[in-house]
């Protein structure tokens, strides 16, 4: 029965695929530095657990869950290669295996392995046609205001200098003993009335004051790797958040810093958009699969500043490098498709890139001839592509499949369809 259920879903399902690879994908002798040979209880094997990891990443499932899966889900237990009456473990022990993982530098295991064989059982073509998209992701550290950033910048600058240990304070300056004691014993924001103006504007100087002292303490002692990368945000976080007015005095500047820091505890955090509407504080995730075998190709965290297109010929790099394919072809929404990114698509010199974007909606022009108003329809707009000359570019016709509606008021030649153009409905729908 299990035979019939690993042929009958082989080259339709995801299970499927992975249970034509299972028996190669993972080896316990990849993961075996990560156990102690003798001592210790019997653990499960690593390589049924990066299984059980992938399929709960793919699902989106919680441990629980995926024990569950295990025992009672026929799908799992083909990719699994599982017996119909395995009985499950303690879910906890795969919050340990990820543990284990980190410690080791082998969060990526799992997947780069997952590649390499799909690669050498042939469910990954050649070369491919990449569906890429962000998604957003929230960050872990809390999101702070200037006044609590450069606080907390001074006092991590004051830590790396070893000022939080007794020892390390004698014979300091009557100045820096003052600093010591209002930014790493305190640890507090100053007791102010913050609705007044006047008193915030007089904290905001008294801060970068200290913080310019701050920086010229760390400049004496530049040669300590943790506090020069603690000066540079302290540094950072005035250049992006503070300006002089006319009379020389610091205040907060008008408008946000392109690359803004916003959490101390968590540095890489930034403000980032998905749309106008919909603002988030945290990463993104670039997301890149192929076409043809429905595998992610390629996953990495990004920054959240700025638009996805800037992060296009990155995600084309590392899917070459990582997976050994060719991009031929790239399916991505409208913030895709800018110039520059048509121009690098066209000019990559081992094989021009097909950039495959939505044109972006324009309002209809209206036009008044005499008493009467007219609208005149505009010409029809090509969807944008990178490597293709203008009079390949058709326009619609009563031939055009139903399912080119993926792209709204936008045509495409019927031959240039295919279906890489109707994928992009399945990228969030647009």
């Amino acid at each position: 029965m299990r035979g019939h259920c690993r042929i009958g879903c082989l080259k339709t399902h995801y299970y499927g695929q992975m249970a034509a690879v299972s028996d190669d994908v993972f080896g316990d002798q990849d993961l075996a530095e990560m156990y102690c040979p003798d001592n210790g209880r019997p653990s499960l094997p690593p390589a049924f657990m990066s299984g059980v990891t992938l399929l709960q990443l793919h699902d989106d499932v919680s441990d629980r869950e995926a024990v569950e899966r295990t025992m009672f889900d026929q799908r799992w237990k083909v990719g699994l290669g599982l017996p119909l009456d395995f009985a499950g473990f303690d879910p906890s022990s795969l919050s340990n295996f990820r543990k284990r993982l980190v410690e080791h530098g082998m969060e990526r295991y799992a997947f780069d392995r997952f590649i390499a064989a799909g690669r050498a059982a042939g469910l990954i073509p050649d070369k491919v046609t990449l569906l890429t998209d962000t998604t957003w992701a929230k960050g872990a550290g809390a999101v702070q205001n200037t006044y609590t950033l450069i606080r907390k910048s001074m006092r991590k600058v004051l830590r790396s200098l070893g000022y939080a240990t007794p020892g390390k304070r004698r014979g300091l300056s009557a100045q820096v003993q003052t600093l010591v004691a209002t930014y790493v014993d305190k640890n507090r924001k100053a007791e102010i009335d913050w609705a007044d103006p006047e008193q915030r504007a007089a904290q905001l100087k008294a801060l970068v004051r200290d913080a310019e002292a701050v920086l010229d303490l760390a400049a004496e002692h530049s040669e300590d790797a943790e506090l020069q990368a603690s000066a540079w945000l302290l540094t950072k976080i005035l250049g992006d958040d503070i300006v002089d007015d006319k009379g020389g005095d610091p205040q907060i500047g008008e408008g946000t810093a392109p690359d803004r820091i916003i959490s101390i505890t968590d540095p890489d955090m930034r403000h980032g958009r998905k749309s106008r509407a919909h603002r988030f504080d945290g990463f993104k995730v670039s997301v890149s699969s192929d076409l043809t075998s429905d595998m992610i190709l390629d996953i990495a965290d990004v920054t959240a500043a700025g638009g996805d297109g800037q992060h296009l010929l990155p995600t084309v790099r590392r899917t070459e490098a990582q997976t050994g394919v060719t991009v031929e072809r790239v399916v991505g929404d409208g913030a895709y498709g800018s110039g520059e990114n048509l121009e690098a698509c066209a000019q990559c010199t081992d094989q021009a890139i097909d950039l495959l974007t939505p044109v972006a909606d324009r309002p209809i022009p209206r036009y008044t001839s005499g008493p009467s108003t007219a609208t005149r329809r505009p010409r029809q707009r090509p969807v944008r592509r990178a490597s293709r000359s203008r009079d390949e570019i058709g326009t619609i016709d009563e031939d055009v499949p139903s399912c080119c509606s993926a792209f709204p008021g936008n045509a495409v030649r019927p031959a240039l369809c295919l279906s890489a153009v109707c994928a992009a409905r399945r990228m969030g729908g647009r």
